[in-house]
């Protein structure tokens, strides 16, 4: 589906409801590969399990509550921003389209929605010991994750495209959002309560949503009142 309103994404997105498994990611341009940060360009040069463990050492002086396994240590890495095998998704369609309509103004959006078959039971599965992508919700997590309903695939070759790695049991679409509806969106996420400082939780999405407001104060009648509201403070009359 292309989506080019709000009316149409609610239409769209509303017959995945009858469905928990449904996870959704969104991409700013349509033409991107779908598929974890290492194995992009120049990371995939290198082995991400063998780096992690390297990164695992020093993250220990830093980390407080020790990870349990060694796909916690990756989901914290992940969250960290190092590249690793896993693929960052949302259970909520409206935080998958925030991320999609971010940035890249002048491309079409992806939403892609994954209901996986398999699933990461870490007890019975190491980080490069699975041969499917599977669906990993780790049970340590950083608070942004929680803010986002975030959950992630873990992926055996992380440098193939997830189209051409999903096994004939998993279900996966795709939907567009067009680039001339990108920013209008942007201002009716944040009306719903889908913004930087509600996904983030912290001084950065504060600082970012912030940004956003005086950047666009122009889109709201009363604007001046609207940034008063934010920032606690009475408009001068």
């Amino acid at each position: 589906m292309e989506i080019n309103s709000f009316t149409e994404f609610h239409s769209v997105f509303g017959e995945y409801r009858k469905n928990n498994q449904w996870m959704f990611r969104g991409q700013a341009n349509n033409s991107w590969e779908v598929k974890p940060k290492a194995g992009r360009h120049p990371y995939l040069e290198k082995d991400d399990l063998e780096y992690l463990e390297g990164w695992k050492r020093k993250a220990s002086e830093y980390i407080k509550a020790k990870p349990q396994n060694d796909w916690e240590w990756m989901a914290i890495a992940q969250h960290h921003g190092l590249p690793t095998r896993l693929l960052d998704w949302s259970y909520n369609p409206l935080v998958a389209a925030f991320f999609a309509c971010l940035s890249e103004p002048e491309e079409d959006a992806a939403i892609y929605c994954l209901s996986p078959h398999w699933e990461i039971i870490p007890d019975k599965a190491k980080p490069g010991k699975h041969s499917n992508i599977a669906r990993y919700k780790p049970t340590m997590v950083a608070s942004r994750i929680g803010l986002q309903s975030g959950l992630f695939t873990a992926h055996p070759n992380p440098d193939e495209d997830i189209s051409k790695g999903l096994s004939k049991e998993d279900k996966f679409e795709k939907h567009i959002i067009k680039s001339s509806y990108k920013k209008q969106m942007l201002f009716e996420l944040n009306h719903y309560g889908i913004n930087r400082l509600t996904l983030m939780g912290d001084l950065d999405g504060l600082s970012s949503h912030m940004c956003w407001i005086l950047e666009n104060r122009r889109y709201w009648v009363d604007h001046d009142e609207f940034l008063s509201e934010l920032s606690g403070k009475k408009p001068v009359k």
